[in-house]
């Protein structure tokens, strides 16, 4: 089982990563093909509702202090309808790992090695992600720590490299969208990424202290760097290019030349996405083999972690190609995230008010 402690710093760290991991990368396209020169809001009203959405829980999380979201499950539900519940929550978890290391198999074989199988891609880096797991978290939170500065200096070599590409006029048309249509459009960020963050339930008994507070300010901190983000696309390439490309970051950098000395630098986006997906990944990864191992009172996390690599790399296959990918994102995944995001917190919250009501009092912290 996890013994592991993380710093409030740590906890910011590893929500901030979470959030960008992959949607700093496949988001832009998207957004800007629906909202135009305006693309760059949605984000912020994207973040607004995932910060009131994550109010339920932390009051959740602040009647079981000291216990995941698997936990409480069990707990606040009894364990037949609860283990239920928490065995959905693993099998997110798990699916979700599954999401995230295609999104990676179909970027590295569309852009870097079109001729090597996607599996491969899948099984080697899920060898390194089930080593970090069953290192534990504290491992997980000191390579992200590291990697973060690596990730953000390289970004911000990018960002200001590319701006000799940046026409303000590539604005021209802004705040003409239709707010409603708009917004119900992109409800999809919503889940992705925002929702994504209930994993983090997980990790709030490893936290010393302030992991609320740590909570809000990574998911405030990481809505105002996507935002940014998908105003610096439209401002480099424009809202007709941008929309065109799949993957707008790689085409900016790609496209980045000086002299003769900077150039083909398409191989530092990849490295971002790469550190990005293995921050993002450790913590699904880690969420799924933690939950197994409380919900079945499994001591040895080991053949566990290394179990699900079949698992994962299994489900990652699921989808024939990355526009069937894209379209179940689009169509299902928002109401596919309300029921792990908003249903089964408001359940639990309701049958905690209840059994309080009835006279039972607020749960301690396990020993």
């Amino acid at each position: 089982m996890e013994r592991g402690q993380i710093s409030a710093w740590q906890f910011f760290v590893l929500i901030f990563g979470y959030l960008l991991g992959t949607s700093f990368f496949f988001r832009p396209g998207g957004l800007i093909a629906m909202a135009k020169q305006d693309a760059w809001i949605v984000p912020l009203w994207a973040g607004a509702a995932a910060l009131i959405i994550s109010l339920i829980w932390i009051k959740l999380a602040n009647q079981y202090p000291g216990f995941t979201i698997v936990q409480i499950c069990t707990i606040a539900a009894g364990k037949k309808i609860g283990g239920l519940i928490a065995l959905l929550y693993i099998w997110y978890f798990v699916h979700l790992s599954a999401l995230i290391i295609r999104n990676l198999g179909d970027f590295m074989k569309q852009t870097l090695m079109p001729r090597t199988p996607i599996t491969v891609f899948h099984v080697m880096f899920l060898l390194v992600i089930c080593y970090a797991v069953i290192k534990g978290i504290e491992t997980i939170a000191r390579a992200t720590e590291l990697l973060f500065l690596v990730v953000t200096l390289t970004f911000l070599f990018i960002f200001f490299i590319a701006l000799s590409e940046w026409n303000w006029d590539r604005f021209q048309g802004m705040f003409r969208m239709n707010v409603w249509k708009t917004m119900k459009e992109n409800r999809t960020l919503i889940g992705f990424p925002f929702m994504e963050s209930i994993v983090c339930m997980m990790l709030f008994p490893y936290v010393r202290s302030r992991g609320k507070v740590s909570f809000i300010l990574g998911v405030v901190v990481a809505t105002l760097s996507l935002s940014l983000i998908v105003f610096f696309t439209i401002g480099v390439l424009g809202v007709t290019r941008a929309s065109h490309d799949l993957y707008p970051m790689f085409v900016i950098v790609q496209e980045i030349h000086i002299g003769t000395f900077f150039e083909h630098l398409e191989s530092t986006i990849a490295l971002i996405l790469l550190v990005s997906i293995f921050i993002k990944l450790s913590l699904t990864y880690h969420a799924a083999v933690l939950g197994l191992c409380q919900l079945f009172r499994l001591n040895d996390r080991s053949w566990t972690a290394i179990s699900l690599i079949l698992l994962i790399s299994g489900l990652a296959l699921g989808f024939n190609n990355v526009l069937e990918n894209i379209a179940f994102i689009r169509g299902y995944y928002f109401e596919y995230m309300l029921l792990y995001g908003v249903i089964f917190p408001t359940l639990l919250l309701f049958l905690t008010w209840m059994k309080q009501i009835k006279g039972k009092q607020k749960v301690g912290p396990p020993s």
